[in-house]
């Protein structure tokens, strides 16, 4: 099977940057929709949308921002290359070379580093502000997850579940089985669970936490609750027949149980993503002093900028949460000190750099 270069420019253009922004926004407890039991040709198909926007977007972005791209030569280069007597170094021009390294490869990487901060970006923009529980065209497929974690009681038809001023602490689950013609029903605190891996709509297990069964005292009429010994209890749910789901809350604590660390943090470092491409690649829309004085680094020197950039920004977030923590806090001096420490030390270096040199 031949395989045309027209083939590999779409490949390499197109699908495969889709499939990058695709694979990233499903991400998390949505991971498993990225496959979501779609054939080849339809994961082919569906990837291609994304992929098409986003080369669209760069195209523009690096045509007016970053440097003028000229159809005629491109469409010549892309001729010359499919021509088989085709000679490196063409009269009067640019040689092969020149041009894939001066405007090719700035242009490709730049689809790229879009793709991912795209992919990065949208899934998880699109649950910071909770759009998919208003909108149901954004709500993604894993149902599960907005019943277990208390996001169903945003949905239009659902807010007459939300509790005002409280905040959702766990979900206890009643769970039917039938096994062997009988029902077992178990009960206990949801702490994660497992979707089918066709099918992201389909429960396959779910995992409890202070695990009871419901045992029948008198046949028909009534049942007691025996504790399941062990920490975690597994519930096999390609038998469930039936679920119950209560929600326990508690009083809010304010500001840092709110959603404004999440946004302010995630703002922060979406900036700082941001400056990423404009970093690499020089653009002519930016015509400040300090910018143009920044692409005549070393690129040592340019690391360093970037970092010092960083870690200023870092000192504008007053929440912090450590990394197995899932609340915030505001950010005291025991851990604000070091990062000013920091910001000092990578100035200091700089400017010895830029001095000396």
């Amino acid at each position: 099977m031949d395989i045309s270069l027209g083939f590999i420019v779409g490949f390499f253009l197109i699908l495969f940057p889709g499939l990058i922004i695709r694979r990233l926004f499903y991400y998390g407890e949505f991971s498993k929709e990225f496959g979501g039991g779609h054939t080849l040709i339809k994961l082919i198909a569906i990837s291609s949308l994304p992929g098409l926007l986003n080369l669209v977007g760069i195209y523009f972005i690096y045509n007016f921002l970053i440097s003028k791209i000229n159809l005629e030569e491109l469409i010549n280069t892309y001729k010359d290359l499919n021509n088989p007597n085709l000679h490196l170094e063409l009269d009067g021009s640019e040689t092969l070379h020149e041009i894939l390294k001066k405007k090719v490869l700035p242009f490709i990487s730049l689809i790229y580093t879009s793709s991912i901060l795209v992919g990065l970006m949208t899934g998880r923009l699109i649950r910071i502000t909770r759009v998919d529980t208003k909108f149901k065209l954004l709500r993604f497929k894993n149902y599960w997850f907005y019943m277990f974690s208390g996001e169903l009681t945003r949905f239009k038809k659902m807010k007459h579940l939300k509790q005002v001023n409280k905040k959702h602490l766990f979900t206890v689950a009643d769970i039917l089985v039938e096994s062997n013609g009988k029902s077992s029903l178990y009960s206990g605190i949801v702490v994660d669970y497992e979707l089918n891996e066709n099918n992201c709509q389909q429960l396959n297990k779910i995992i409890l936490q202070n695990a009871e069964r419901f045992k029948e005292v008198e046949v028909g009429k009534s049942r007691e609750r025996v504790k399941i010994p062990g920490n975690l209890f597994v519930v096999d749910c390609s038998k469930m027949t039936n679920i119950n789901l209560t929600y326990v809350y508690e009083k809010s604590k304010g500001l840092l149980e709110s959603n404004v660390p999440t946004i302010v943090t995630n703002i922060l470092g979406l900036i700082q993503v941001l400056l990423i491409p404009i970093s690499i690649f020089k653009t002519d829309f930016i015509s400040w002093h300090w910018y143009l004085k920044y692409f005549s680094l070393a690129w040592y020197e340019m690391f360093l900028c970037y970092f010092l950039i960083i870690a200023t920004l870092d000192l504008l977030n007053p929440f912090t949460k450590k990394l197995k923590e899932t609340e915030y806090k505001y950010v005291t001096w025991k851990t604000f000190g070091p990062k000013i420490i920091l910001v000092i030390i990578l100035f200091i270096i700089l400017f010895l750099l830029v001095e000396v040199l």
